[in-house]
């Protein structure tokens, strides 16, 4: 154990060599002042005062480093004229403490003790001060300082935020999204083009029917014996009327669906065919009329209709507050309709499926509280970190409950839909868990693994290439995938488009890629669908390995914290060749690794890797569960230029991760407005408080305001809380990055 710590610190005081080195000398004291914050956002300094004026787009944060365990009282210097409505949060490597700002007197500072905290040696902390986010404030708090204080003499140092480690060159499947159809797989779009069809509910009913729901009411049936070869399949509506259904399951022949505010049996009593009756299970929780508040997706499990209900987002720019027992997962006896609230702390929680072993999986989008995307293992009164305001979700508590599987937002998830689970008919993928996305688009995959009792696992990326973006599944009894996509906002053209139903079908043909990730003691193993290619694998210097944590706050998202190049001590092939053992002395619980395989990794029939991006969550570190290490066979290490890294990329790669899901270069419409010829060109403006247009000129300053305050100036035509305010997670240097590269990328024809 104390080899594992010293390599793993060796393995970071490298990482940390990009470090403007120290900013104060060790000490047992410590001050963080407002002037050594990551980002201001809006806020305006007065000397070494900031005034904070507006949460959303700030970033107030520090790194400091402790060389030993010890405990760490934490006050603040500042001042407050007015009393404020909501709390501040301290974070500090995680752990939080929420204060209600006491008033201060005119002209005079006050100095307030934020709590007791638990400094760990070696790591990095990040400390955060976040004010209430996505508003402005009245009036301003003036924030001086927070000041440090433990009893070890020269025990604390406060350092610079850590320069994240280069990231090679990326290309599709490899750092950068998949763009075309996987190898395996045949798809066919089931669209009638004049119809919009936004599929938000979906399942057999018997062996041959499929029906599914849409955002406008509808509940439809397609005989699948009767879809033509070519054209459109012939759908009978059967119910219609409904409010905004977003999830549909049957149990033995009974239909539930989840309505914008409560579980539905449809009943045909006459007969005929076509449902008429509509009895209510339940609605034993408050809503509002906010049009991002739903009853998300439909499981049946032992006479329990299971389902989650998202949060208000209207809300985000007033008081923040939520109606109670918002941001649950929640099941319902379909027969009595007792309710049972199970967790909480949910956000939009658009998925919910069965995982391995009769589990049920939840997926929830990157937000206030959320740093990321996330594939969660749905537990008995879990708390999964989502926080409004008084009345308190009954669950909420300081210890959110992790997610099986971290999905880092824009590199394989955006708005991560229904999860379920392959079949036996898909080959070497059954019995993995995949996922949609409709944002991101495309199928995602997830292989889980229980340690210690824990759900944890990996996530792969597996195909794009489709035209809907796909919001719910359901398999026909042949092992077919009908895929349903939707979309929402104002342009119906758009809508039209990505809307609709997909039939997929596995065609068995091999495939060269990653197919599982599973951890060990020391490090990581991973599966591959066919055998590497003999002396393939051996050198550790084919693997680019990273890590970091996550910190919820109530800001959106959140940047990755102690984000390092990891230590890959050695490689070890299989006797088969199917399996790498990666040695990783630097394993950490509650952060996530991420693979990087080289794009020359070929199999032993000659296949390239169709994708080479892993993502492992750690929850738990198995014990006594070693890897197995073996010496590399001769010349199994030659010297190889596995990776290329090129200066001036960094700007591309944020646009890929943050911006490319909504805004084209080209004139591909998406979400947002292109990017197309903006750089220069004349913008019409909508000033959100007051409804008045204006034209503006898309400078550099334009751009920047824009991805610090998304709301500030909108585009004419868009809604606001359209985009993130992915400020708040970018270093002001990645911000000129992005901007950059923007303005560059907008003037190519």
């Amino acid at each position: 154990m104390k080899n594992t710590i010293f390599y793993f610190l060796c393995g970071y005081v490298s990482c940390m060599s990009g470090l403007n080195g120290l900013v104060a000398a060790p000490s047992s004291e410590l001050d963080l002042p407002a002037t050594l914050i990551f980002s201001k956002g809006s806020n305006e300094y007065a000397g070494e005062v900031l005034e904070i004026t507006k949460g959303r787009g700030a970033n107030l944060g520090w790194y400091v480093q402790a060389k030993e365990a010890e405990e760490v009282r934490i006050s603040i210097e500042y001042a407050c004229e007015k009393p404020l409505d909501q709390p501040y949060q301290l974070s500090f490597d995680g752990q939080d403490h929420f204060w209600d700002v006491p008033v201060t007197k005119k002209g005079e500072w006050g100095r307030a003790d934020l709590g007791r905290f638990r400094a760990r040696p070696g790591l990095p902390l990040l400390v955060m001060l976040v004010p209430p986010s996505n508003r402005k404030y009245d009036h301003p708090l003036s924030f001086r300082k927070l000041v440090l204080k433990g009893s070890t003499l020269g025990n604390l140092s406060l350092i610079s935020m850590p320069v994240e480690p280069a990231a090679p060159d990326a290309k599709s499947g490899f750092g950068q999204k998949l763009a075309s159809l996987h190898p395996a797989l045949e798809s066919r779009d089931l669209r009638d083009d004049p119809r919009t069809l936004r599929v938000s509910g979906m399942a057999m009913r018997g062996e041959r029917e499929l029906i599914f729901t849409t955002w406008d009411g509808d509940l439809f049936a397609l005989d699948l014996e009767a879809i033509p070869v070519t054209g459109p399949p012939p759908l009978r509506r059967i119910a219609q009327g409904l409010s905004e259904p977003m999830g549909l399951a049957v149990e033995n022949g009974r239909i539930f669906v989840t309505e914008k505010n409560e579980a539905t049996e449809l009943i045909d009593e006459d007969g005929d065919g076509i449902f008429e009756t509509y009895r209510c299970l339940s609605h034993d929780w408050p809503c509002t009329m906010d049009s991002h508040e739903y009853l998300f997706g439909a499981v049946v499990q032992d006479s329990h209709l299971y389902f989650s209900s998202s949060t208000a987002m209207g809300t985000r720019n007033s008081d923040n507050r939520q109606a109670p027992l918002r941001g649950s997962a929640i099941k319902v006896h379909v027969d009595t309709g007792k309710t049972e609230i199970v967790a909480g702390g949910l956000r939009t929680p658009d998925g919910i499926g069965l995982g391995p072993r009769g589990s049920i999986l939840i997926t929830d989008n990157q937000g206030e509280w959320l740093p990321a995307d996330k594939l969660i293992h749905l537990q008995k009164d879990a708390f999964y970190q989502f926080r409004s305001r008084e009345p308190w979700h009954p669950f909420d508590r300081q210890e959110p409950t992790p997610p099986a599987v971290w999905l880092p937002h824009g590199e394989i998830a955006n708005s991560p839909t229904e999860p379920f689970l392959l079949p036996s008919s898909w080959g070497p993928y059954a019995g993995h868990v995949m996922f949609g996305d409709a944002t991101f688009g495309g199928l995602q995959r997830a292989c889980l693994e229980e340690v210690d009792g824990v759900m944890q696992g990996a996530a792969f990326p597996f195909s794009q290439g489709f035209r809907h973006l796909f919001h719910r599944f359901e398999f026909a009894p042949d092992g077919t995938l009908f895929a349903g996509g939707i979309a929402r906002g104002s342009d119906h053209e758009f809508i039209n488009r990505v809307s609709g139903l997909t039939q997929i079908r596995y065609t068995g043909k091999a495939v060269f890629e990653p197919l599982s990730a599973s951890l060990r003691t020391n490090g990581l193993e991973l599966e591959f669908t066919q055998p590497l290619a003999p002396g393939t694998g051996w050198n550790p210097a084919a693997y680019h390995v990273t890590q970091w944590g996550y910190q919820g706050t109530q800001t959106y998202g959140g940047q990755k914290v102690r984000h390092r190049l990891s230590e890959v001590r050695s490689a070890t092939v299989s006797a088969d060749r199917h399996r790498v053992f990666l040695e990783l002395p630097g394993l950490v619980t509650g952060e996530v690794v991420h693979v990087r395989l080289p794009k020359s990794f070929t199999s032993e029939t000659g296949l390239k890797l169709w994708a080479g991006d892993i993502w492992y969550t750690v929850n738990r570190i198995p014990k006594d569960r070693l890897g197995e290490v073996q010496p590399a066979p001769v010349g199994a290490l030659a010297e190889a230029a596995f990776f290329t890294y090129s200066k001036g990329d960094a700007g591309r790669v944020l646009y890929q991760n943050f911006c490319a899901a909504c805004h084209s270069l080209d004139d591909t419409k998406l979400v947002g407005p292109s990017f197309r010829g903006l750089a220069g060109a004349t913008v019409k403006v909508r000033d959100p408080a007051t409804g008045k247009t204006s034209e503006v000129k898309a400078t550099s300053d334009y751009l920047r305001q824009s991805i610090l305050e998304p709301n500030a100036l909108l585009v004419d035509g868009y809604p606001e809380n359209l985009m993130p305010p992915i400020g708040a997670v970018l270093t002001p240097a990645q911000i000129d990055e992005l901007v950059d590269y923007i303005v560059k990328a907008s003037k190519k024809k």
